[in-house]
């Protein structure tokens, strides 16, 4: 039987562009691409695997995390690259 662990290791909330940064208009895409995305985060860097769900000339919507515990943020395009395939 599985337990909740009360001290998992969450990232929480990473910093989000404004929508006048953005540029638009904002495209969805019909299905999520995975890719690598650097995030900031108020104490901490990361690279970490994610998923985008939209995009603009200048930025990219990426989701990251599973179910419940998904977050999502606006990013640089530079911020994200494709996801090693394999």
């Amino acid at each position: 039987m599985a337990k909740r662990r009360r001290d998992r290791w969450t990232l929480g909330d990473a910093y989000s562009l404004p929508e006048v940064a953005r540029g638009g208009p904002e495209l969805d895409l019909p299905a999520p691409d995975p890719v690598l995305v650097w995030l900031q985060f108020p104490d901490r860097i990361l690279e970490v695997e994610a998923r985008v769900l939209a995009y603009t000339d200048r930025a990219v919507l990426v989701e990251w995390g599973f179910g419940q515990g998904s977050d999502t943020a606006w990013v640089w395009r530079d911020a994200v690259r494709p996801a090693p395939r394999g």
